[in-house]
């Protein structure tokens, strides 16, 4: 009867550790065959980034590390996946020689943190001097919070937008308009005078909730680029930027995020999973230089963008 329990004990461990091989195997067949193409697979792309799938490999390792053939299968699998992940997630950017034309941009998603928030992007502006600020989920930074930062920085307009959402400019603040969908996402398309030219703005924030698909707020967004030709579009889009859907853009928009320096995620809070943040803009701007910075009270990164 012991012998019996051993082999039944035995034998489950095996089929146990065959379905996890399995299952990883899936998971990498759908992160990089059939990615966020369809709905509700991308849940599963979502949430198993590259480097949850590497420390699934290493777990996998341990469990057939008996077994050598598919040992060194995982362990070629490792490589290969590591090097996609370290050329995709990491930059290694030489300091760029900035010209007198250089501008930048400051975004961040302060995470309804308020008045501490509102220390950080002090500073950053008497540091960064940038051209606009765009903040979202900024629901808790209140009029005093707002009033004090104009007294700071007499030069800049600021004013808080439907959706959560603070747009400060070293200009004018011309006109706003506000697009929202319910559990999809929600944008203002902002008007401003920058160095007495007249430009436009889009600062999104796509709905976080894992389980909506993506294609259709994202298509949105960038139809409206297209029709409406804003210079920048900035936001938190709670979706990767290897997203299929991104397609389009990548086209034709600039993306800051070849300028990126180190990693570039930016969610959640210094682990490298995913670069839900993101800075756009039209052909006609170069992108130059993207730097993040970590602070504890938000679980974004701050986004430091220069441009010409």
């Amino acid at each position: 009867m012991s012998s019996f329990r051993k082999t039944v004990k035995h034998r489950y461990r095996i089929s146990k550790r065959k379905f996890l091989l399995i299952l990883y195997g899936i998971l990498i067949f759908i992160h990089f065959v059939l990615r966020d193409t369809i709905y509700p697979i991308n849940i599963i792309y979502y949430a198993f980034p590259v480097l949850v799938l590497l420390i699934g490999n290493l777990v996998l390792c341990v469990l057939f590390f008996k077994v050598k053939k598919i040992l060194y299968f995982l362990i070629g699998c490792f490589v290969c996946v590591s090097l996609y992940w370290y050329t995709g997630y990491y930059r290694m950017q030489s300091p760029p020689e900035l010209s007198d034309k250089s501008n930048s941009i400051l975004f961040w998603n302060i995470a309804r943190k308020g008045k501490r928030s509102m220390d950080i992007i002090i500073k950053k502006t008497k540091e960064q001097r940038p051209s606009f600020i765009g903040l979202v989920e900024a629901e808790e930074l209140t009029d005093k919070d707002i009033m004090r930062f104009e007294e700071t920085f007499p030069s800049y307009s600021i004013q808080k937008l439907k959706g959560g959402m603070v747009l400060a400019v070293k200009g004018e603040i011309d006109d706003i308009r506000y697009y929202c969908k319910d559990e999809s996402f929600k944008f203002n398309y902002i008007t401003v005078t920058l160095a007495n030219q007249k430009t436009a703005i889009l600062v999104a924030d796509v709905n976080a909730v894992p389980f909506t698909n993506r294609k259709s707020a994202l298509h949105t967004i960038y139809e409206f680029t297209i029709k409406n030709n804003p210079s920048f579009i900035i936001g938190d889009f709670n979706t990767p930027y290897e997203s299929v859907h991104f397609g389009d853009f990548k086209n034709n928009l600039n993306s800051f995020h070849k300028m990126s320096k180190g990693f570039t995620a930016t969610w959640p809070y210094g682990i490298p999973l995913f670069e839900i943040d993101q800075i756009w803009s039209a052909k006609a701007i170069r992108p130059v230089l993207l730097k993040k910075e970590h602070y504890k009270i938000s679980d974004h990164a701050l986004l430091i963008g220069v441009y010409e």
